[in-house]
């Protein structure tokens, strides 16, 4: 279980904003160009982000417990 605390909030808030910056960048999902390789690079950091952050603070409650 990910712990709830001001770490967990905050990367969250980071990936989520990278997400979402990924998908409403204009274009980025729809067309080709450099919008869409802006959009896939910041979707996929957000993803990245989420995933590290996860993996992360799963293995501090580990060792808290």
């Amino acid at each position: 279980m990910i712990p709830k605390s001001k770490e967990v909030v905050r990367d969250t808030l980071i990936a989520g904003a990278f997400i979402v910056m990924g998908a409403l960048l204009p274009g980025s999902l729809l067309d080709k160009g450099f919008e869409a390789h802006v959009g896939g690079i910041a979707l996929g950091i957000g993803i990245g982000w989420l995933v590290k952050s996860i993996i992360d603070h799963s293995k501090g409650a580990k060792y808290e417990s």
